[in-house]
């Protein structure tokens, strides 16, 4: 009917079949019609059925796809071998039954069951090509076919009906064909011989079938009637459907099942003698070795290892208690007795049934009931009790009832609740003991997806806003004041005391409302290396009476695998924690690398020291190239860390060492899959948004952060400045407030109310602000000096700005180890820059500037490339008209960076604009306009950024207009303008003046000459002149007006 091709399906690296139809078949036929058929007979599923895949035409011809069966066909097979055994006939007929069964109940016929559409792969049948032969008839039209056999099926197998094309064919004509296969395969030969296609048809339409039996003696009667039955001329004296057939097969399958006849029972002989077997065997003799307490106990104890392994695996599955494991080995421990007293009590009743001498069974006592069927009965109904005693405690656990009832089932805790975790109380000799057990305690409670512990930051910074100390005990008393002021339901409490050399560890969820014990669990260790596991146990324990599955609580690695197993490492570990937590990132970074010194696969260790080396500012100027180690060993242990620290480790190192974005946020997206709320990844998932200029997921990011109502500071600081960058200030204000209440204490609140104020250009807010906050919070001196300096230098009071820099750059240097020689040459360079911006002749400071340069390179020898000031001084000769000694340190630094720094935009960005100098020094504007433009272009988000940079670019170009348009655009446009206001609004708005001045705009020309002379009227007197100039414009342009 086809022509067979086997192919490979690239995309899914497997071999197919591809039958091709004839083109003479293809021709005629409707391809709309052949694919609705395929369709139809396409959606069977069964193991015996070959599915197909899909079908098409390609030109003019129409081909259909299968899979490729490993094995032969039953027709190779027929070829090679001829007549088949009986049992091997009977298993591939009642494969080919049970898929013709399944099909017709889904309205599909066959019609071309033949010994070539059924394929013989590992002792099963399949049968291929279903519904084909229909297709191609119906899609043709019976009245156009030229080819009986092509068409409608094969001769050889054709049903009567089918061979005089009646339209009433049915599923019937397959049975038929059933029974021809089944007759050639039992005697070698089809049902009938004929010369050509037309005389086979008429034997089928008028000549009766020789019995099977007549060419083969050894069929047994049973098959040869079912074969003929098959075989009737009229579809009504068939066997009518092919699910009536398969209880015949399968029982002419089974020992006696109409192959044999039927043996006689055996019979007790005269004198006592038993029936004997071939071997010589009584049958007493294999009732004893059936029922024999050895053969008993052998069986009993196979079948209860495999009763216990599915058990096990019902248990650890399903998540149910452990005790229903215990309580199957309890069942089989007391069958076993009773199995070998009902082997003892079978093996004498069989004994006097074979002697001959039966005797009355006791109507008393227990002998009547050990029998195999009772055994067997009892054992199940046990099972079944423990079955049913497990459902409900399951039942009881989920609906919250009872004691078995979780707290969230019952209702007295929320799913995903915030808990406060108290430090535990330590009554042992050895102090770090409770901090290490907490610690431990934390890391554990941490995985839960049911409750969401708040995290050491989010408790240090309340602490703070409490007027505690970030390093305050939280006792139980602390942890209700807390609760009360967040709102917590719970929180939860623990103790270690000692035992001897032994520990005991309790922990208990407590209403924070009314101190009620809502539960509580206790674990024992018998020395401190069985700490860890005690613990775990112990959260294990406490999690599920929360209401965590079982079986999620179980799949988590044990403790000690993604902790440490050495107390001390895990005791540093938990100092660092601590010490982090109040600010000193310097110290935990010292005391987690002595955790590692202790245990070098202490993966959480090495996280927690890679990120605060490589993303705290502080720290990454000094140790980056450090803590990028630190991250890569992590990502290399992470298989020994728990699942939400793994996927943190994986996003980080992607973010920090790879540099991959997209895999970073596809790791915290797995994560906040499972731990939706979690705060920390919506924060950084939202910060690699960012990277990748996807701020509307960004913004998502952050704004889902606040709503968990556990985002750390950092989070708020972090929308609030992308806000600002976007000049959406209304929006910051409101964002501004929900951290204000969040943070009431927070020295960023009036940050960031001074830097909003100075976006919108309100420079006394700004002094007020910071005259107020700088004496309130001790860390924020040296930012309320460096604000006030901005407004100082935007308003031209250069002296003032000196001693304000001086006494911020004096307070700044202990904190951070600078020498004195150090700090005066810091508060020297920043003096000789501004005055330097400030100058009208600048080339006077040329030799300075490289006397700086070299006494800097001696500073910052030691630091890193990053970190040496290459771009300040870039900046510094080109300003002093010394262009191509700032192309040699731009090469120097570039040569100093890897790759991956280089590519990283903030790095990329500021390469650029230190090109744009050198361009505009080396008078080349255009081209400085162009690598402008480019950073804008990657800088997307900031509206402000760089405009009066272009404005300045054109204007020396000699293009007034576009830099008039710049020049205005920067002052019109909201942003982050505070740090470039200080050096560029008094020019920008002098120079404005000028501009509109020579275009021939004396209104406009007056309004920015008057704003600069307000906002310089109080500059320091070697500034003066160019007030006095911008007034004197003023005046004759006013009077040019009159």
């Amino acid at each position: 009917m086809s022509r067979v091709f086997l192919a490979e399906e690239v995309r899914l690296g497997r071999r197919v079949v591809v039958k091709v139809l004839p083109p003479e078949m293809a021709a005629g036929v409707s391809m709309d019609r052949f694919e609705r058929e395929i369709r139809l007979a396409a959606k069977l599923q069964h193991p015996h059925v070959v599915p197909l895949l899909t079908a098409g035409s390609s030109d003019d011809l129409l081909y259909y796809i299968m899979p490729f069966i490993e094995g032969e066909s039953l027709r190779a097979k027929l070829a090679r071998e001829g007549e088949l055994p009986v049992p091997e006939v009977l298993k591939i007929l009642r494969d080919v039954l049970d898929a013709l069964a399944y099909a017709h109940r889904h309205q599909v016929v066959h019609r071309d069951i033949k010994p070539d559409n059924v394929m013989l792969c590992e002792g099963h049948a399949l049968v291929t090509d279903f519904g084909v032969a229909k297709a191609v008839a119906e899609s043709t039209g019976k009245h156009t076919l030229t080819s009986m056999g092509v068409a409608l099926g094969t001769p050889a197998y054709m049903a009567p009906e089918q061979a005089t094309a009646d339209p009433h064919t049915d599923h019937r004509a397959d049975i038929y064909a059933v029974g021809a296969m089944a007759y050639e395969m039992l005697s070698g030969r089809p049902p009938f011989m004929a010369m050509n296609a037309q005389a086979m048809l008429a034997a089928h339409v008028t000549e009766s079938p020789d019995p099977v039996t007549k060419h083969r003696t050894t069929v047994p009667p049973a098959l040869n009637e079912l074969i003929l039955r098959c075989l009737e001329k009229k579809p009504a004296d068939r066997w009518q459907r092919a699910d009536e057939l398969i209880p015949h097969v399968t029982a002419m399958l089974t020992p006696t099942g109409g192959m044999t006849p039927t043996a006689t029972q055996p019979h007790p002989a005269v004198g006592g003698r038993t029936e004997t077997d071939r071997t010589g065997r009584t049958e007493t003799d294999k009732t004893d070795g059936e029922a024999s307490p050895m053969r008993v106990a052998g069986l009993f104890a196979a079948s209860s290892v495999v009763v216990l392994l599915l058990v096990y695996a019902i248990v650890r599955f399903a998540g149910l208690p452990y005790w229903v494991f215990y309580g199957a080995i309890v069942l089989l421990v007391l069958g076993l007795p009773i199995m070998l007293l009902t082997s003892h009590h079978e093996r004498r009743r069989a004994l006097a049934r074979s002697s001959g001498r039966m005797t009355a069974t006791p109507s008393g006592g227990l002998t009547p009931h050990f029998t195999w069927r009772k055994a067997i009965l009892g054992g199940v109904v046990a099972f079944a009790v423990l079955g049913v005693t497990a459902a409900g405690y399951t039942a009881m656990r989920l609906l919250g009832i009872g004691p078995a009832g979780t707290l969230v089932a019952a209702g007295r805790l929320d799913a995903r609740e915030r808990l406060l975790l108290a430090d535990f109380d330590n009554v042992t000799s050895d102090s770090t003991v409770g901090e290490s057990v907490t610690e431990l305690f934390r890391v554990d409670l941490a995985q839960s997806r049911v409750i969401n512990l708040m995290e050491p930051g989010q408790v240090g910074e309340l602490l703070e806003r409490m007027g505690r100390g970030r390093d305050s005990p939280v006792t139980p008393e602390l942890a209700v004041e807390i609760a009360a002021r967040e709102g917590l339901k719970a929180y939860v409490a623990g103790e270690v005391r000692s035992v001897g050399a032994g520990y005991v560890v309790s922990a208990r969820v407590v209403a924070a409302a009314s101190g009620e014990e809502l539960t509580s669990a206790r674990e024992t260790a018998a020395d401190a290396g069985e700490l860890i596991h005690a613990v775990d146990r112990l959260s294990g324990r406490l999690r599920e009476r929360i209401g965590e599955s079982l079986r999620t609580v179980r799949a988590e690695p044990p403790l000690e695998r993604v902790t440490t197993t050495s107390l001390e490492a895990l005791r540093l570990y938990a100092q660092a924690t601590d010490v982090a937590n109040q600010g000193d990132y310097r110290r935990s970074v010292a005391l987690l690398k002595e955790a590692v010194a202790r245990d070098s696969t202490f993966a959480m260790a090495w996280r927690r020291m890679g990120a605060y080396m490589s993303s705290n500012a502080q720290l990454a100027a000094e140790m980056r190239d450090e803590g990028i180690a630190a991250l890569q060993r992590a990502y290399s242990l992470k298989d020994r860390l728990s699942e939400r620290e793994r996927y943190h480790v994986e996003a980080l190192y992607f973010s920090t060492v790879e540099n991959d974005r997209e895999r970073s946020i596809t790791s915290y997206l797995a994560l906040l899959e499972k731990y939706p709320d979690d705060a920390t990844a919506l924060n950084n998932i939202a910060t690699d948004y960012s990277a990748l200029g996807r701020f509307a997921e960004r913004d998502d990011a952050y704004r889902r952060a606040i709503a968990t109502g556990q985002a750390q500071a950092i989070t708020y600081g972090n929308l609030l400045g992308t806000l600002r960058n976007r000049g959406l200030l209304a929006v910051a204000d409101t964002v501004l407030d929900l951290y204000a209440a969040a943070f009431p204490e927070a020295p960023q609140i009036p940050q960031g109310r001074a830097a909003l104020a100075g976006d919108r250009m309100n420079w006394d807010e700004v002094v007020r602000i910071a005259d107020e906050a700088g004496p309130k919070y001790a860390t924020l001196d040296v930012w309320s000096l460096n604000t006030k300096a901005d407004v100082a230098r935007l308003r031209g009071q250069l002296h003032e700005v000196d001693r304000l820099r001086e006494r911020a750059i004096r307070a700044n240097a202990p904190r951070f180890d600078v020498s004195p020689e150090d700090r005066d040459f810091r508060i020297e360079l920043d003096r000789v820059s501004r005055q330097i911006w400030f100058a009208e002749d600048r080339s006077q400071f040329a030799q300075r500037v490289e006397e700086l340069w070299q006494r800097n390179r001696r500073f910052t020898a030691s630091v890193a490339p990053i970190n040496r000031r290459y771009p300040q001084f870039i900046g510094l000769f080109t300003q002093v008209g010394r262009p191509q000694r700032a192309r040699q340190l731009a090469d120097e630094f570039a040569k100093l960076l890897d790759q991956r720094t280089l590519d990283l935009p903030g790095v990329r960005n500021n390469f650029r604009r230190g090109e744009a100098g050198i361009a505009l020094a080396e008078g080349r504007p255009l081209e400085a306009i162009g690598l402008l433009r480019a950073v804008r272009a990657d800088n997307r988000e900031c509206a402000f950024c760089d405009l009066v940079d272009l404005g300045d670019a054109y204007d020396r170009a000699g293009n007034a207009d576009s830099g008039l348009a710049y020049f205005e655009r920067y002052l019109d446009t909201p942003g982050n303008r505070m740090g470039t206001d200080a050096n560029w609004l008094g020019r920008t708005l002098k120079r404005l003046g000028e501009l509109h001045e020579a275009k021939g705009n004396p209104e406009k020309a007056v309004e920015y000459y008057g704003r600069f002379v307000d906002l310089w009227a109080n500059a320091d007197p070697e500034l003066q002149p160019l007030v006095s100039q911008a007034r004197e414009r003023m005046v004759a342009l006013a009077g040019e007006r009159r």
